[in-house]
C-alpha cells in the first residue's frame, strides 16, 4: 500500500525581500537599495524539517520571517495550505499567524523581563482564545513545562532568574501551547553552551515525532541542520545555492560554498 502524500503547509513562491537604503532629498525616489532575498521557492511538507544554513546576512532569518508572517515580500507569495496569505481573510489570516509559531535565538531577549515565566505563557493562551479561565490555563502551562523537560517552580520565576537553556525550553513551551503546525526556529542554539544545544536539539527532535510538528530550522552550523533536517536549503547573499536531502548536501556537496560551510564546521 503506498504512503499517503504528504500535504505542503507552507510554499513560498519567488520571494523577493528588498529594503531602501538611500532616497532621494527631493523626489524621495530610490537611489539605493539592498536585496536580502533574490528569488526564494521551496516548500515544507507536514511533519518533515527544512533547514537553511548560511552565513551572517544571508537572508535566511528574513526569509524565515517572510513565511511566518513578520515581514513581507517584496515580490512573490507564501502559501498556506495552498492559499496565498494576502488573499486570506481576517479570520484565516489570524489562525495562519497562530499555526506558525517563532523560537529565536535570544530567549531571553524575546521575553518580557518584567513578567513571570506563567504571565509569559498565559498570554499566548488568552490571546488565541484556547482556553476559557485562569484554572484551565494553568492547567495546560504545567502539562507544557513538563513536556519540554523543566520543572514547576519555573513558572514563578522572572527570565532573568533562569538559565539560557530553561529560558529556551520555556520559549519552546510557548510556541506549542497554542498547538502549532509549523515552528520557525531562528538560530534557536547558537546562544547556548554546546552541552544545553544537544539537550535542545534532542527535545524538539522529539516533540516533532510526538506532536507531527514541522520546522524550518535557521542555523549557519550546517552540522546542527544537518542532525535536524530532512531536506537542506543554502543560502548565500540572498541566493539559494543548493538543496536536496540532508545527508546528501552533506555528503556530496555541489557548491564550492557549500564544501566551506562544511569545512568550517569541521565535519568530514
Amino acid at each position: 500500500m503506498k504512503e499517503k502524500m504528504k500535504s505542503n503547509i507552507i510554499s513560498a513562491v519567488n520571494i523577493r525581500k528588498e529594503y531602501i537604503v538611500k532616497k532621494h532629498f527631493i523626489t524621495g525616489k530610490t537611489k539605493e537599495k539592498y536585496v536580502a532575498v533574490k528569488g526564494a521557492t521551496f516548500h515544507l511538507k507536514e511533519g518533515e524539517t527544512l533547514g537553511i544554513v548560511g552565513e551572517s546576512g544571508s537572508g535566511k532569518s528574513t526569509i524565515g520571517e517572510i513565511v511566518g508572517g513578520l515581514q513581507k515580500p517584496t515580490y512573490g507569495h507564501v502559501l498556506y495550505y495552498g492559499k496565498n496569505i494576502k488573499d486570506m481573510s481576517i479570520g484565516e489570516y489570524e489562525n495562519y499567524r497562530k499555526k506558525v509559531q517563532f523560537i529565536f535565538q535570544d530567549p531571553k531577549g524575546s521575553m518580557d523581563p518584567n513578567y513571570k515565566i506563567s504571565d509569559i505563557l498565559y498570554m499566548p493562551l488568552a490571546t488565541a482564545n484556547i482556553v476559557k479561565n485562569k484554572k484551565e490555563a494553568e492547567k495546560l502551562i504545567d502539562e507544557m513545562l513538563l513536556r519540554v523537560g523543566l520543572d514547576l517552580k519555573v513558572k514563578n520565576k522572572y527570565p532573568g532568574e533562569i538559565s539560557g537553556g530553561q529560558c529556551q525550553r520555556a520559549a519552546i513551551a510557548r510556541a506549542l501551547l497554542v498547538r502549532p503546525k509549523v515552528i520557525i526556529c531562528d538560530e534557536p542554539i547558537s546562544a547556548l553552551d554546546l552541552s544545553i544545544q544537544a539537550q535542545i536539539v534532542n527535545l524538539l527532535k522529539e516533540l516533532q515525532k510526538k506532536l507531527n510538528i514541522s520546522y524550518i530550522f535557521i542555523s549557519h552550523d550546517i552540522g546542527a541542520v544537518n542532525y535536524m533536517s530532512d531536506r537542506i536549503l543554502v543560502l548565500n547573499n540572498g541566493n539559494i545555492v543548493e538543496r536536496g536531502k540532508a545527508k546528501e548536501v552533506l555528503l556530496n556537496p555541489k557548491q564550492s560554498y557549500t564544501k566551506k560551510l562544511i569545512e568550517s564546521a569541521f565535519i568530514r
